[in-house]
């Protein structure tokens, strides 16, 4: 081995053991700041939310007022970067009459060539609103969990990659998420919710069910007479519904791929192989119940 080779590897050996150091004595710079607004509304307006990506909470307040929260958290390596990273935050408020409008977007690209090499930021994001007891939520969200309580409304929304949990809410209700699991709990009069992969599970429900996932188990209680057809469907994933004793509905469940159980005597479960299936009237019959699993199982429980 000749000589210039031993100084070209000793040269890389300090060299690794120079970044070593540097990465075990460094220490992240982290920054956190609140943006508070407010705006004076009448109950039965709209609170428009979109943002690309942050986790979204809202409960009742005063009201005749929405108070928005925006908390932001900078991860870096330096001080200099984490203020960086929150000057290249944009966030607008607005009202308009008794409707309140939120946008928040993060711009990676002016970060600069050295921080997207280490991939060593990150900007958490939190909206905290709280709003009228009888108030409306439209919202969108890039990736992020959001939580909603309290309520009485119409809320519709999206998540791209989050769960959703709304609970003690009066309305209607369509949500989606492309892979989260979805949880709700409420007098709802109607609930359309989807999702691409994750758990759905709806408790206490009143009124019609539209519930679907592509991947995932599907739980829902329907406690009181419901006026209209409901329909839950998992592509993969169990189908489970439990009826209060009382509830009148013609059920119509299958499992192309699964096993199919039923607690009320009056419906008979068939089929052969691994398909299985029961229809037929529950306390003399009401709307349709549509239960569907393509691979996994069905079940009616007796509440």
């Amino acid at each position: 081995m000749n000589q210039s080779t031993l100084l070209s590897r000793a040269f890389f050996v300090v060299l690794l053991l120079a970044l070593v150091a540097g990465s075990a004595t460094a220490k992240d710079t982290q920054i956190k700041d609140v943006v508070k607004k407010s705006y004076d509304v009448r109950p039965g307006g709209t609170l428009h939310l979109d943002i690309d990506h942050g986790n979204i909470f809202i409960e009742p307040g005063d009201n005749d007022r929405v108070l928005i929260e925006l908390e932001r958290i900078a991860d870096a390596d330096t001080r200099e970067e984490a203020e960086r990273v929150l000057a290249n935050h944009e966030y607008a408020f607005d009202n308009r009459g008794n409707d309140v409008f939120i946008r928040s977007r993060y711009d990676k690209e002016k970060r600069g060539l050295m921080s997207r090499w280490r991939n060593n930021t990150r900007l958490k994001i939190n909206v905290v609103v709280h709003v009228p007891a009888e108030y409306d939520v439209d919202f969108s969200s890039g990736a992020g969990n959001v939580e909603i309580a309290d309520l009485t409304g119409r809320i519709e929304g999206r998540t791209g990659a989050g769960n959703i949990m709304i609970e003690d809410v009066r309305g209607y209700l369509e949500i989606a998420s492309g892979a989260g699991n979805i949880d709700i709990e409420g007098d709802i009069d109607r609930a359309e919710v989807t999702t691409g992969a994750g758990n759905i599970n709806l408790y206490g429900l009143q009124g019609a069910i539209e519930a679907s996932t592509g991947a995932g188990n599907i739980y829902a209680e329907i406690t009181r007479q419901p006026r209209e057809n409901s329909e839950l469907s998992s592509g993969a994933g169990n189908v489970t519904v439990s009826l209060a004793r009382n509830v009148g509905v013609y059920v119509d469940a299958t499992a192309a791929l699964g096993s199919a159980e039923c607690e009320f005597p009056s419906v008979k479960v068939e089929g052969k192989w691994m398909k299985k299936s029961f229809s037929g009237e529950i306390n003399g019959g009401g709307p349709e119940l549509r239960m569907h699993a393509g691979v996994g199982n069905v079940a009616l429980r007796r509440d």
